[in-house]
Protein backbone atom coordinates (compact mmCIF):
# COMPACT_ATOMS: atom_id res chain seq x y z
CA UNK A 1 0.00 0.00 0.00
CA UNK A 2 1.08 3.35 -0.83
CA UNK A 3 1.33 4.06 3.38
CA UNK A 4 4.42 2.32 4.86
CA UNK A 5 4.48 3.00 8.06
CA UNK A 6 3.14 5.46 10.93
CA UNK A 7 3.14 6.13 14.28
CA UNK A 8 2.57 8.27 17.44
CA UNK A 9 5.07 9.68 19.74
CA UNK A 10 5.25 11.55 23.24
CA UNK A 11 8.74 13.23 23.68
CA UNK A 12 10.06 10.98 21.13
CA UNK A 13 8.47 7.58 23.10
CA UNK A 14 7.03 5.58 20.28
CA UNK A 15 3.78 4.65 22.23
CA UNK A 16 2.40 2.85 18.88
CA UNK A 17 3.19 1.87 15.29
CA UNK A 18 2.04 0.04 12.62
CA UNK A 19 3.86 -1.12 8.96
CA UNK A 20 6.41 -3.40 7.23
CA UNK A 21 9.60 -3.19 5.70
CA UNK A 22 9.61 -4.45 1.91
CA UNK A 23 12.60 -2.70 1.22
CA UNK A 24 15.27 -4.28 2.45
CA UNK A 25 15.86 -1.85 5.76
CA UNK A 26 14.97 1.48 3.69
CA UNK A 27 11.48 2.34 5.64
CA UNK A 28 12.82 1.78 8.90
CA UNK A 29 15.95 3.48 8.05
CA UNK A 30 13.65 6.53 7.33
CA UNK A 31 11.51 6.02 10.52
CA UNK A 32 14.40 6.40 12.67
CA UNK A 33 15.36 9.42 10.31
CA UNK A 34 12.25 11.37 10.67
CA UNK A 35 11.70 10.71 14.64
CA UNK A 36 15.29 12.23 15.27
CA UNK A 37 14.14 15.17 13.72
CA UNK A 38 14.08 17.77 16.68
CA UNK A 39 10.79 18.95 17.80
CA UNK A 40 9.28 22.27 15.42
CA UNK A 41 6.18 24.32 15.54
CA UNK A 42 4.75 22.26 12.84
CA UNK A 43 5.57 19.76 10.37
CA UNK A 44 9.04 18.17 9.36
CA UNK A 45 9.78 16.20 6.19
CA UNK A 46 12.62 13.52 4.98
CA UNK A 47 12.93 11.85 1.67
CA UNK A 48 15.18 8.71 0.43
CA UNK A 49 15.22 7.80 -2.62
CA UNK A 50 11.25 6.99 -3.69
CA UNK A 51 10.22 7.24 0.03
CA UNK A 52 9.16 9.83 1.51
CA UNK A 53 8.23 10.66 5.59
CA UNK A 54 6.60 13.41 7.42
CA UNK A 55 5.79 14.00 10.76
CA UNK A 56 3.40 16.42 12.34
CA UNK A 57 4.20 17.78 16.15
CA UNK A 58 1.18 18.98 18.73
CA UNK A 59 2.63 20.82 21.77
CA UNK A 60 0.64 20.50 24.92
CA UNK A 61 0.91 21.55 28.58
CA UNK A 62 0.69 18.77 30.97
CA UNK A 63 1.02 18.58 34.72
CA UNK A 64 2.79 21.53 36.58
CA UNK A 65 2.81 23.14 33.15
CA UNK A 66 5.39 20.63 32.05
CA UNK A 67 4.96 21.08 27.87
CA UNK A 68 4.86 17.50 26.37
CA UNK A 69 5.55 16.91 22.57
CA UNK A 70 3.60 14.40 20.48
CA UNK A 71 3.92 13.56 17.52
CA UNK A 72 2.46 11.62 14.47
CA UNK A 73 4.68 10.70 11.47
CA UNK A 74 4.39 8.33 8.55
CA UNK A 75 6.15 7.01 5.30
CA UNK A 76 5.10 6.41 2.31
CA UNK A 77 5.77 6.16 -1.31
CA UNK A 78 6.36 8.83 -3.68
CA UNK A 79 3.17 7.75 -5.29
CA UNK A 80 1.02 9.02 -2.36
CA UNK A 81 0.87 12.79 -2.50
CA UNK A 82 1.81 14.74 0.30
CA UNK A 83 -1.08 16.74 0.62
CA UNK A 84 -2.34 13.16 0.73
CA UNK A 85 0.05 12.05 3.88
CA UNK A 86 -0.91 15.25 5.73
CA UNK A 87 -4.11 14.84 5.48
CA UNK A 88 -3.65 11.33 7.18
CA UNK A 89 -1.36 12.76 9.93
CA UNK A 90 -4.16 15.68 10.48
CA UNK A 91 -6.69 12.78 11.08
CA UNK A 92 -4.80 11.12 13.16
CA UNK A 93 -3.88 13.81 15.48
CA UNK A 94 -7.78 14.62 15.97
CA UNK A 95 -8.07 10.66 16.67
CA UNK A 96 -5.57 10.86 19.29
CA UNK A 97 -6.23 13.92 21.44
CA UNK A 98 -9.04 11.87 23.67
CA UNK A 99 -6.16 8.92 23.94
CA UNK A 100 -3.48 11.56 24.69
CA UNK A 101 -5.01 12.50 28.27
CA UNK A 102 -5.34 8.89 29.41
CA UNK A 103 -2.39 7.73 31.93
CA UNK A 104 -1.40 5.21 29.47
CA UNK A 105 -0.59 7.67 27.24
CA UNK A 106 0.34 10.19 29.38
CA UNK A 107 3.20 8.39 31.50
CA UNK A 108 3.44 4.88 29.67
CA UNK A 109 6.89 3.91 28.04
CA UNK A 110 7.85 2.37 24.50
CA UNK A 111 5.22 0.64 22.84
CA UNK A 112 2.72 1.15 25.68
CA UNK A 113 -0.34 1.83 23.24
CA UNK A 114 0.73 -0.76 20.70
CA UNK A 115 -1.82 -3.69 21.51
CA UNK A 116 -4.69 -0.98 21.83
CA UNK A 117 -4.11 1.49 19.09
CA UNK A 118 -1.68 -0.35 16.51
CA UNK A 119 -4.86 -2.09 14.70
CA UNK A 120 -6.51 1.39 14.25
CA UNK A 121 -3.68 2.82 13.27
CA UNK A 122 -3.48 -0.50 10.35
CA UNK A 123 -7.23 0.79 9.50
CA UNK A 124 -6.91 4.08 9.00
CA UNK A 125 -3.66 3.20 7.10
CA UNK A 126 -5.54 0.97 4.96
CA UNK A 127 -8.49 3.53 4.66
CA UNK A 128 -5.61 6.32 3.72
CA UNK A 129 -3.69 4.37 1.09
CA UNK A 130 -7.50 3.05 -0.59
CA UNK A 131 -8.33 6.94 -0.89
CA UNK A 132 -5.01 7.84 -2.22
CA UNK A 133 -5.24 4.90 -4.89
CA UNK A 134 -9.32 6.18 -5.60
CA UNK A 135 -7.88 9.92 -5.54
CA UNK A 136 -5.45 8.56 -8.22
CA UNK A 137 -8.31 7.08 -10.19
CA UNK A 138 -10.56 9.88 -10.09
CA UNK A 139 -7.78 11.96 -11.46
CA UNK A 140 -6.77 10.20 -14.19
CA UNK A 141 -10.86 9.32 -15.07
CA UNK A 142 -10.90 13.57 -14.74
CA UNK A 143 -7.67 13.50 -17.40
CA UNK A 144 -9.84 11.17 -19.61
CA UNK A 145 -12.78 12.88 -19.44
CA UNK A 146 -10.80 16.16 -20.59
CA UNK A 147 -9.32 14.26 -23.31
CA UNK A 148 -12.70 13.15 -24.00
CA UNK A 149 -13.87 16.69 -24.05
CA UNK A 150 -11.57 18.33 -26.17
CA UNK A 151 -11.51 15.32 -28.91
CA UNK A 152 -15.47 16.18 -29.04
CA UNK A 153 -14.71 19.68 -28.98
CA UNK A 154 -12.28 18.79 -31.83
CA UNK A 155 -14.65 17.49 -33.86
CA UNK A 156 -17.71 19.58 -32.83
CA UNK A 157 -15.06 22.60 -34.52
CA UNK A 158 -14.43 19.82 -37.54
CA UNK A 159 -18.06 19.30 -37.69
CA UNK A 160 -18.70 23.29 -37.88
CA UNK A 161 -15.99 23.85 -40.64
CA UNK A 162 -17.29 20.51 -42.50
CA UNK A 163 -21.00 22.65 -42.68
CA UNK A 164 -19.30 25.77 -43.44
CA UNK A 165 -17.56 24.09 -46.51
CA UNK A 166 -20.81 22.36 -47.39
CA UNK A 167 -22.73 25.38 -46.92
CA UNK A 168 -19.71 27.47 -48.88
CA UNK A 169 -20.02 24.28 -51.65
CA UNK A 170 -23.59 24.96 -51.56
CA UNK A 171 -23.12 28.70 -52.19
CA UNK A 172 -20.58 28.13 -54.95
CA UNK A 173 -22.85 25.42 -56.59
CA UNK A 174 -25.61 28.10 -56.31
CA UNK A 175 -23.85 30.45 -57.66
CA UNK A 176 -22.05 28.60 -60.49
CA UNK A 177 -26.00 27.75 -61.47
CA UNK A 178 -26.98 31.25 -61.72
CA UNK A 179 -23.48 32.00 -63.36
CA UNK A 180 -24.50 29.44 -65.79
CA UNK A 181 -28.20 30.51 -66.30
CA UNK A 182 -27.28 33.97 -66.37
CA UNK A 183 -24.49 32.91 -69.11
CA UNK A 184 -27.05 30.27 -71.03
CA UNK A 185 -29.43 33.42 -70.86
CA UNK A 186 -26.54 35.92 -72.43
CA UNK A 187 -25.86 33.29 -75.23
CA UNK A 188 -29.46 33.40 -75.94
CA UNK A 189 -29.64 36.61 -75.89
CA UNK A 190 -26.84 37.22 -78.03
CA UNK A 191 -27.99 34.60 -80.15
CA UNK A 192 -31.28 36.05 -80.62
CA UNK A 193 -29.48 39.58 -80.97
CA UNK A 194 -27.62 38.17 -83.80
CA UNK A 195 -30.70 35.77 -85.40
CA UNK A 196 -32.33 39.32 -85.37
CA UNK A 197 -29.35 40.95 -86.87
CA UNK A 198 -29.37 38.27 -89.51
CA UNK A 199 -32.92 38.52 -90.18
CA UNK A 200 -32.80 41.97 -90.39
CA UNK A 201 -29.80 42.15 -93.08
CA UNK A 202 -31.59 38.90 -95.10
CA UNK A 203 -34.76 40.56 -95.47
CA UNK A 204 -32.62 44.08 -96.16
CA UNK A 205 -30.63 42.33 -98.90
CA UNK A 206 -33.52 41.09 -100.18
CA UNK A 207 -35.73 44.01 -100.66
CA UNK A 208 -32.32 45.49 -102.11
CA UNK A 209 -32.41 42.89 -104.74
CA UNK A 210 -36.03 43.74 -105.44
CA UNK A 211 -35.83 46.75 -105.89
CA UNK A 212 -32.70 46.74 -108.25
CA UNK A 213 -33.98 43.60 -110.20
CA UNK A 214 -37.85 43.72 -110.50
CA UNK A 215 -38.15 47.49 -111.72
CA UNK A 216 -36.36 46.12 -114.94
CA UNK A 217 -38.43 43.19 -114.89
CA UNK A 218 -41.74 45.36 -114.80
CA UNK A 219 -39.85 47.44 -117.48
CA UNK A 220 -39.30 44.68 -119.81
CA UNK A 221 -43.03 43.29 -118.97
Amino acid sequence: MSLLWSAVTRDNIVLAECGEDHRGGAVLSLARKILSKKPSPGWEYERAGALKAAKFHIHSLGPGRRETVWAVCCVYENTFSELQARGFLEKLAFLTEPLRATPAWQTGGTLAAQDSFAPTLLQRMEQASSMGRTAMITSKVDEVKELMRENIELLLDRGDKLDALDEKASTLSKMSQAFHRKARDAKRFQMWQQAKFGVAVGTAVTVGVALVVVPPLVAVL
